[in-house]
């Protein structure tokens, strides 16, 4: 059974990271630079626990414009398939609409625009490029 935890914007959120490092950069090959940015240190992060262990995290970045932007999704591999990254979504997604945002965007992974589509979000232009990781962008409306 796992626990949510958050940190808010300038907080320490080293369990976020230490999952990201593993999925981000570990597994798919991108940079510290690539995968950490200005809006680590802004965002909320939300993080799941299983016992004392970070195992899947996501990140908050809310835009002046109503949107919520979505990201930094990453589940750790041993924790794959048990809905974890739904559960993430959906609370960041709680989160947003409590906050007052009309719209929810991802740059989501082209492989994973089918978990999103469930989710209830829908792709829109083309795909493109993030590193070398094709991706698509979506937006959910509340």
């Amino acid at each position: 059974m796992t626990h949510a935890v958050w940190y808010e914007p300038g907080e320490d959120f080293a369990p976020s990271a230490l999952v990201r490092r593993h999925v981000f950069i570990t597994e798919q090959g991108y940079t510290e630079e690539e995968e950490f940015d200005e809006h680590d240190e802004t965002c909320p992060h939300l993080v799941l626990f299983d016992g004392e262990t970070p195992v899947a995290t996501g990140r908050l970045f809310l835009l002046p414009d109503g949107t919520a932007k979505i990201g930094r999704i990453a589940v750790e591999k041993a924790y794959r398939g048990q809905h974890l990254g739904a559960k993430i979504v959906s609370m960041l997604l709680e989160r947003a609409k409590e906050t007052g945002a009309v719209r929810a965007y991802v740059s989501a992974q082209s492989y994973a625009v089918p978990f999103y589509n469930k989710l209830g979000f829908q792709e829109y232009g083309d795909e493109y490029l993030d590193g070398r990781i094709p991706h698509r962008d979506m937006e959910l409306f509340f």
